[in-house]
């Protein structure tokens, strides 16, 4: 996207340093940060607002005064509308959030701008094409979570592109160091804006600009900021990337809780308290599978010379442990009991894909939770490793790498590979291998009794249990990616996956159906597509991976779980990334339009 036309834009910087109740802390580093803004936005070098199209309001006295300087700026700006606000911020009796300006008390409706009449100003009268909401105050992520529904979205916001930044969740307090310049949050932002981002494009798009703010608040004990998005309004390009070219900086990984936007409601501890198991939702795309392990993560790495899954029932007799694969229950090879002598071992039956069980193993004395992992896949890869036959299965063992151990198990009359694999997230135990040698044992006594036994769990009608991935996305979808045809699709184990490649290049695409933690802002910008929740997240390399949640539920260990579909676009590279996330999302809005309804 272009570069935001300063001569059509306008922009909104209100900052709240002087409070007047003594029992409201003062803010003194607000109004320097909105100054700060300013001055970059302002600057010919990076966007080149005019002086009078770059607003500040410095300890506005009324909520009139804030109202009336936005709706001018909303009537004059054609292009790109930018409003920004640093102060105190506390929810309202009617669950609003209250944006407090200097008179403002802890409690009372007196000198406080509500969000929603902020909002309605904004819809009223705006007329450009590209709104900007950055907002730093404690309990700004009610801004995401409150007001960016479908409703709110698809029907009251009429803005082609709108982009929201918030400095913290909804039931998070923002940060304003009094050793600091500016706000927490803000000096980040500035920090962004006045550098540029390594290995982002030229115009910086806002997204980018968010990721390198989170990252550089990630360690610091901070709240972490959220956003949202309609349209492409993460896109907005406002300001020249000063380190446009420059080398991208190494990743950040996050393990601090983070509150989102998106349809699943804040996580509440209803039941026995566990580990929280974050992760990345699956893209695999290929056919087959061999587990590997790179930089201590354990990751699904596919074979494209493999056969095809398969799919008859076989008749009793033949020796075949699997039948209808859909009804071959994975959780049926393992038992939590013969693992317990490693530690408290339980079931988690609702974790990844439905070709997957897993049993948590907290080790005894303490340590590092133990995953072990049974999971089905349609076809073989090449045997390496050291592989020993057990009755009617063959067992390859892998040498232990890092974080993880694996046992591949092959069962005689079957086009079906098994895996067993023991992980952690950080350290592997001296046991990491006794415990998957344990639950190797136990599941194939269990192949070589004759079938695996069938699922018992009933599946809702929401479920994406009953969905075929090949099936939701048609020819006119896949002809829409270059080299992709409809003929193409390699359905994997039960068809609860689904890939393509293109016949011409490194193009790649994958559909796969997913259950894990409700998803949220680590999963990519909040949005909606096709009238449905939906998160979309763009790689460093260029690919895009788009979640949409389909339901949510309370799982075996009483923890929100949500079942989500995954799709995933790949191979495009960098230079292409607006074209390659168009793409990934009219590739998930036609995915959308096969799925169940999303109540039972």
């Amino acid at each position: 996207m272009p570069r935001a036309d300063p001569s059509a834009s306008r922009a909104v910087l209100i900052g709240v340093s002087a409070y007047t109740d003594p029992a409201v802390e003062r803010l003194p580093t607000a109004v320097p940060g909105a100054r700060r803004l300013r001055s970059l936005l302002t600057d010919p070098a990076l966007w080149g607002l005019a002086g009078k199209d770059c607003v500040v309001l410095s300890n506005p006295d009324t909520p009139n005064r804030v109202l009336r300087a936005v709706q001018v700026a909303a009537e004059a700006a054609t292009d790109t509308l930018l409003i920004y606000f640093a102060g105190h911020g506390r929810i309202g009796p009617g669950g609003d959030l209250l944006l407090m300006l200097p008179g403002a008390a802890l409690e009372g409706p007196y000198a406080v701008v509500p969000y929603s009449d902020l909002r309605q100003m904004l819809l009223n009268h705006r007329r450009a094409d590209n709104q900007v909401l950055i907002v730093d105050c404690c309990h700004s992520g009610a801004v995401v979570t409150d007001h960016m529904g479908p409703l709110d979205l698809a029907q009251r916001t009429v803005i082609e592109r709108t982009y929201v930044i918030t400095a913290c969740g909804k039931q998070q307090l923002s940060r304003a160091p009094r050793d600091e310049k500016y706000p927490a949050f803000t000096g980040a932002l500035i920090d962004a804006l006045e550098r540029g981002v390594p290995g982002a494009p030229d115009p910086l798009p806002m997204r980018d600009v968010f990721v390198t703010v989170r990252n550089s608040l990630t360690g610091r004990n901070l709240p972490l900021p959220q956003d949202g998005s309609s349209g492409l309004g993460d896109e907005i390009a406002l300001v020249r990337n000063r380190a446009a070219g420059a080398a991208p900086a190494a990743p950040v990984t996050s393990t601090a809780p983070v509150t989102s936007g998106g349809p699943v409601a804040p996580v509440v501890s209803v039941g026995p308290a566990r580990p929280k198991r974050r992760r990345r939702r699956r893209a695999l795309l290929g056919t087959g599978w061999r587990w590997s392990v790179v930089a201590a993560a354990v990751a699904a790495v596919v074979s494209a010379d493999l056969p095809p899954a398969a799919h008859s029932d076989a008749a009793p007799g033949t020796g075949s442990a699997f039948g209808d694969l859909r009804q071959a229950d994975p959780c049926a090879l393992t038992a939590p009991a013969a693992l317990r002598r490693f530690g408290d071992a339980r079931q988690d039956s609702g974790y990844g894909g439905f070709d997957r069980c897993d049993v948590l193993v907290d080790p005894a004395g303490g340590g590092q939770q133990v995953d072990v992992v049974v999971d089905f896949d349609a076809g073989r890869e090449e045997e390496t490793g050291r592989a020993t036959t057990e009755g009617r299965v063959t067992v390859v063992r892998k040498a232990e790498e890092g974080s993880a151990c694996v046992r591949l198990l092959l069962p005689a009359h079957d086009d079906v590979t098994v895996a067993v694999l023991a992980k952690t997230d950080d350290r592997a135990p001296a046991s990491l291998c006794a415990i998957a040698d344990a639950a190797t044992t136990t599941a194939v006594q269990v192949l070589n009794r004759g079938k695996v036994p069938a699922r018992t769990t009933a599946f809702p009608r929401n479920s994406l249990f009953g969905s075929d991935a090949c099936a939701l996305l048609d020819g006119k979808a896949l002809a829409a990616v270059p080299g992709l045809v409809a003929g193409g699709a390699t359905p994997q184990f039960g068809n609860w996956q689904c890939d393509y490649a293109s016949d011409s290049g490194p193009t790649r695409v994958g559909v796969a159906f997913d259950r894990g933690d409700p998803p949220d802002a680590r999963d990519g910008t909040p949005t909606l597509i096709g009238g449905r929740h939906a998160f979309v997240l763009s790689e460093g390399n260029g690919d895009v991976m788009v979640t949409l949640p389909q339901r949510s539920y309370l799982g075996d260990q009483h923890q929100p779980v949500s079942e989500s579909l995954v799709l995933t676009l790949a191979g495009a590279g960098t230079a292409h990334r607006a074209e390659t996330r168009r793409l990934a999302t009219a590739l998930a809005a036609t995915a959308t339009s096969h799925l169940p309804p999303t109540r039972a």
